[in-house]
This record gives C-alpha cells, sequence and structure tokens, in this order.
C-alpha cells in the first residue's frame, strides 16, 4: 500500500516544510493542503523548492500546481474537473470522496475516501468502517483515522493506499506495515 501524508498548513504552520522533510523518504505523495488563498503561491513555491523530486499534490488550484511543477491537485466536490483536465493536462487529478456513491467515473486519476475510521472533528464525524473498494476500477486511499494500530483491517479491501494528517508522527512504522503482506 502506498502512504499519502497531508500536509495540512492549518495544523503545521510554519513547521510545514519541516515536517514535509521528514516525511519525504516514506511516502509516495505528500497533498499540501492549505485555505489561505493568500499564502498558496508562496508556500507551495517553497515546498517545491525544499524537495524538487518528491511526488507533490496542491488542494484545489490546478494554476498554483502547474505553475510550480506538482505532480497533481486534489480536487472536491464543487470543482471543475474537466476544465482542470483540459488546461493542465500535464497534472494528475485527485478527488476527495466522502461515501461510497462519489467514487464514480469522474475522469479523475485517483480518490481519497473517507472518513474510514473515526476522527475527532468540531463536527459529528460517521466512520465508513472498513468498505470494500476491491470492485472499483480507480485508486483509492483510505482517509481517517487511519493509525498503525488500524491499518492492517484495510489490506485485502482494494485500497491503493492510505491517507493522513498525522502520519508524520509515524511514518516509519506505518511503511514497514504498508510493505507487510
Amino acid at each position: 500500500m502506498k502512504i499519502m501524508q497531508i500536509l495540512d498548513y492549518e495544523t503545521f504552520g510554519e513547521r510545514f516544510i519541516d515536517i514535509a522533510g521528514q516525511c519525504a523518504p516514506y511516502a509516495d505523495v505528500i497533498w499540501f493542503r492549505i485555505k489561505e488563498r493568500a499564502l498558496v503561491d508562496e508556500k507551495a513555491g517553497r515546498l517545491r523548492e525544499a524537495l524538487p523530486d518528491t511526488f507533490l499534490s496542491l488542494s484545489l488550484d490546478a494554476q498554483t500546481a502547474s505553475k510550480y511543477g506538482y505532480d497533481a491537485v486534489q480536487l472536491g466536490k464543487d470543482s471543475y474537473i474537466e476544465s482542470v483536465r483540459r488546461d493542465f493536462p500535464k497534472l494528475r487529478i485527485g478527488y476527495s470522496a466522502h461515501s461510497m456513491d462519489e467514487l464514480e467515473s469522474k475522469g479523475v486519476d485517483y480518490f481519497t475516501l473517507s472518513p474510514i475510521f473515526f476522527t475527532k472533528k468540531n463536527y459529528e464525524v460517521k466512520p465508513l468502517g472498513t468498505v470494500d473498494v476491491s470492485h472499483i476500477d480507480s485508486e483509492i486511499y483510505a482517509l481517517g483515522g487511519i493509525s498503525s494500530e488500524n491499518i492492517n483491517r484495510l489490506k485485502g479491501k482494494g485500497f491503493a493506499g492510505v491517507a493522513g494528517i498525522s502520519f508524520y508522527r509515524e511514518i516509519k512504522l506505518l511503511r514497514s506495515q504498508c510493505l507487510l503482506k
């Protein structure tokens, strides 16, 4: 299974470069999630400069992702997938799904599906549980409450990988568990 480290700027703040550097040797993808639109350009550029050979994905902003040589853009429910595909053909496209129904063909390269397990939020969380996605012909990353304690429950369920914000704490252990059959 692959590992996607979500590098959430609201969570890590200016530590984002250090956290990314710690995770880069173990993560297959680093998804830079930043909501402060005024900071996206500068922070995205700094991250690419710090990690020139790492597979990077940027939330929502295909133009900035393309500008700095990111490999992918992560889109959501209200995104214009077709125009991103047309205008930025070199970018891989990820889609953040929150139900099995959203895993339908959307013209994207991969999905994150969340929440799989309980994760503490300031709103009610209804985990999907260890759903089986092996019948779906797409690359899907399980997201939400994934840890070294429950990752084995996802094996054999069709997931290409796992994704999380808190992975940086135990990413070496997760990498070794992902490599186990």
